[in-house]
């Protein structure tokens, strides 16, 4: 049987189902309301017993309830959780996580699933995996080898084949072929590249045990990974240079740059005399002057923009696992000066950078236009928009700004992502010196 119980103006119901007890929160709902939904319990627990229906294997018995005996296939799946495969797995997790997760985080799993499958095999059976297993995936995906020039000459091959249909794309062509790209080294897969790999599939595994009561925990412990380094500080575009030229890893090297408020000015110059799509250059200044990630620019709407206010409100998805988020930024005036005009000649769909149909534009498509915008120029070295953002914070760091004041307005919320920037603040460690050894 089961019952109601009101607690800090909430309700929930409880009931017992083969010996556990279950709960089933209902919120800020009315009494009768609260008594009707119990009744509702103790209907569905009475066909259970009764056998007139029965819980699907793979279904907990509140979502049983909840969906009114009808739960979603995600919940309900007809595979057993005894045999389940690891491309079943993949495909249920996939799914149930498809509104919960950002479209580049369900890229990056599903690439993880793909080196899974193709090294593990797509009908191994989870229960059946074990640590040995791990590691040789581990090891096998360690001794692989990358090549980082296959998408840059898909991409000129694609572009050599299509005709010139308009100067754009003559001109474009014609950058291509005056400036060759340099092939880059291949290279072996990093260990954090790896880790990231097994974290998806932990991830994956443990969702399936809170969802089908998986008895098995993840044979994951203690895998043998190799050294991993730890990424450089954030340095100048002179630093940069002089790393590159004393024989340092540029793709590394390149990945740790922040530009200076002048750099900034000359790349946002540079874009805007360039022959690229009209709202590729207020996306730059919008990223150079917020510090905003490539996602949270591309799921900015007009209506977070307030310009008699000077902010723009930014939607977070990273800071909690648990809610959507929301931060504030303040807008510089050239910035809302831009976004002012922006705003006039914008098309109109919801999102606040958006093609001339209104379509709105994705963090896939974010990343061709910011290689096309900085292409043949010196700034193609930049690996994409995430330089705006540690530029952003460098230049608050330096000029000494709180580190509070700086959380609050980029959204950082690990002291990792802190420490990569507290060399910036101005003479802290000179001082120090200084005051031991005169």
């Amino acid at each position: 049987m089961a019952w109601t119980q009101h607690r800090n103006g909430s309700y929930r119901v409880l009931f017992r189902y083969k010996g556990h007890q279950h709960t089933i929160w209902l919120g800020e709902v009315s009494d009768r309301e609260a008594e009707k939904y119990a009744d509702k319990v103790d209907y569905w627990l009475m066909r259970l017993k009764q056998n007139l229906v029965s819980l699907p294997p793979a279904c907990k018995i509140t979502d049983f309830i909840e969906h009114d005996g009808k739960p979603p296939e995600h919940i309900a799946t007809p595979h057993s959780s005894v045999a389940m495969s690891l491309a079943e797995l993949r495909d249920a997790y996939l799914k149930s996580q498809q509104h919960k997760l950002e479209q580049n985080t369900l890229d990056s799993i599903r690439l993880h699933f793909n080196h899974l499958t193709r090294i593990l095999g797509t009908d191994v059976i989870m229960m059946n995996l074990s640590r040995a297993d791990l590691q040789r995936y581990v090891t096998s995906r360690s001794q692989e080898w990358i090549d980082p020039n296959v998408y840059r000459r898909h991409r000129e091959a694609k572009l050599a084949e299509k005709p010139k249909r308009n100067w754009k794309r003559k001109h474009e062509q014609e950058q291509t072929v005056a400036t060759p790209q340099p092939e880059k080294p291949k290279r072996h897969p990093s260990s954090a590249t790896i880790r990231k790999e097994i974290v998806s599939l932990r991830t994956a595994w443990n969702w399936a045990r809170r969802q089908w009561d998986l008895a098995k925990e993840f044979p994951g412990k203690g895998l043998d990974f190799a050294k991993t380094q730890e990424a450089l500080p954030y340095m100048t575009w002179e630093e940069a240079t002089r790393r590159v030229q004393a024989g340092d890893d540029p793709e590394i090297v390149w990945e740790s740059v922040y530009l200076q408020r002048a750099e900034i000015d000359a790349l946002l110059a540079d874009v805007q005399g360039r022959a690229v799509s009209h709202w590729v250059y207020p996306m730059f200044c919008f990223a150079a002057h917020t510090g905003t990630r490539r996602s949270e620019i591309a799921r900015a709407t007009l209506a977070d923009l307030d310009l008699e206010s000077g902010s723009m409100t930014i939607r977070e998805k990273k800071r909690d696992k648990a809610k959507f988020t929301l931060r504030r930024v303040p807008l510089s005036p050239f910035l809302a000066s831009v976004l002012k005009d922006w705003r006039i000649r914008r098309g109109s769909g919801k999102t606040l950078f958006c093609k001339d149909d209104g379509t709105a534009i994705t963090p896939r498509e974010m990343h061709n236009y910011f290689q096309r915008a900085v292409k043949t120029t010196k700034w193609n070295v930049l690996k994409g928009w995430h330089v705006f953002r540690h530029s952003f914070i460098s230049a608050l760091a330096s000029k000494g700004i709180d580190q509070r004041t700086i959380d609050e307005m980029v959204g950082h919320s690990t002291e990792e992502q802190r420490r990569r920037y507290r060399h910036l603040y101005p003479d802290v460690a000179k001082r120090a010196v200084q005051d031991v050894f005169g």
